[in-house]
């Protein structure tokens, strides 16, 4: 790693995880801790997230993607990351488990060279960001078909166009782990609920590419923070 970590950064990153009882190894600990003061540095200077206390950022930003990492149990080692904006969390996943393949897509310049600069410092492998809106790069042909084993996404508008669109990316039984309010988790129980309404039947056209391709939730995990956050995994058919 092409940097040193803030030994007080570290630590404090180091007790919310334990609050938590998150597994967390020493290595893994000094990445997060050199990737928050880069953020922090950034964040001085152009709005890379609207969060600037620390520990609310490690709370958001490092613990909740680590709470989702058993969502990711089973499914295949390649990770797409749409509107990635800082890197979350498809960085903190890849952090947290090396041994995948990451892909960042973020329309954003400025993040996307942020998000570099952390994949720089940290000399992650296996990891590339691609700059530009996720429906225009999907659009041109620049992603390959089925070849995506999880989509996530935490910073998103319209998670049911992201669901369809998303789809011809995965892997036959691919997952999708997505971080969402109150209001979209009652639409996707709605909708995407084992035995929900088919497609036909859907009375809301939005979801309807979502309900299309077969997305049904496969897990809900409550996160602790005070917006009534969930991360929810599902999953589209294997045949």
């Amino acid at each position: 790693m092409d940097a040193t970590a803030d030994p007080a950064i570290v630590e404090e990153i180091s007790q919310i995880f334990r609050k938590h009882r998150l597994p967390l190894e020493t290595v893994q600990a000094q990445e997060f801790a050199v990737y928050l003061a880069l953020l922090e540095r950034w964040n001085a200077a152009i709005n890379i997230t609207a969060i600037r206390d620390r520990r609310s950022a490690i709370e958001r930003h490092f613990a909740e993607p680590a709470m989702a990492m058993s969502l990711l149990g089973g499914a295949g080692p390649r990770i797409l990351c749409a509107g990635s904006g800082g890197g979350f969390p498809g960085l903190p996943f890849k952090i947290l488990d090396s041994t995948r393949e990451c892909l960042l897509v973020e329309a954003n310049n400025k993040k996307a060279s942020f998000m570099r600069e952390v994949v720089e410092t940290l000399e992650l492998k296996d990891i590339s960001v691609l700059e530009g809106r996720f429906e225009e790069i999907l659009a041109c042909g620049e992603l390959e078909q089925a070849s995506v084993h999880v989509l996530t996404s935490r910073a998103w508008t319209g998670w049911n166009g992201l669901l369809g669109l998303g789809s011809t990316l995965m892997v036959p039984g691919g997952r999708a782990v997505i971080f969402v309010g109150e209001d979209t988790l009652r639409a996707l129980r709605r909708y995407l609920s084992a035995g929900a309404l088919d497609v036909d039947a859907t009375p809301d056209p939005e979801w309807a590419p979502a309900v299309h391709a077969g997305w049904t939730i496969r897990r809900i995990l409550r996160l602790p923070h005070l917006d009534n956050g969930y991360a929810v995994s599902l999953e589209i058919p294997a045949d």
